[in-house]
């Protein structure tokens, strides 16, 4: 719809221009004056539309190139907030998986501990038993 209302524009422009350079040659074609002098008035307006007409393109060349640059500074600026992103994210989760192994690491230690405590109490739990019933029978 945007596109649509910008091409219109573009040619009510052109439109405009074109509207205007008819009626100014048309009114020295009727206006009285010698051949000579409608040629050279023909010519002169003829040169001073083209020269508008080449400004108004030049222009509008540079208004798109502005905006071409401002669209790709936008993008690259877009570009670098992702990466930056990505980074933070990836720096995350190092962190979390680093702090994951260590927190296996200290509980694989404090379970190695405890079943090392379980099987020497046992042992002697074991050996304290049979000392018992010995004494009771």
């Amino acid at each position: 719809m945007e596109e649509e209302k910008g091409g219109n524009g573009l040619a009510i422009v052109f439109a405009f221009f074109m509207g205007g350079l008819v009626g100014a040659a048309l009114s020295l074609l009727l206006a009285p004056a010698s051949g000579r002098e409608t040629r050279e008035k023909i010519r002169d307006v003829s040169i001073d539309a083209k020269d508008k007409t080449v400004e108004a393109a030049q222009k509008a060349k540079e208004r798109v190139a502005s905006l071409v640059d401002q669209g790709k500074e936008r993008a690259a600026g877009l570009v670098d907030q992702g990466r930056e992103k990505i980074y933070e994210a990836t720096d995350g989760v190092k962190a979390a998986v680093e702090a994951g192994k260590t927190a296996f690491v200290e509980k694989k230690a404090e379970l190695t501990d405890a079943i090392s405590h379980i099987k020497t109490g046992r042992k002697g739990d074991e050996a304290a038993e049979p000392s018992t019933e010995e004494t009771t029978s």
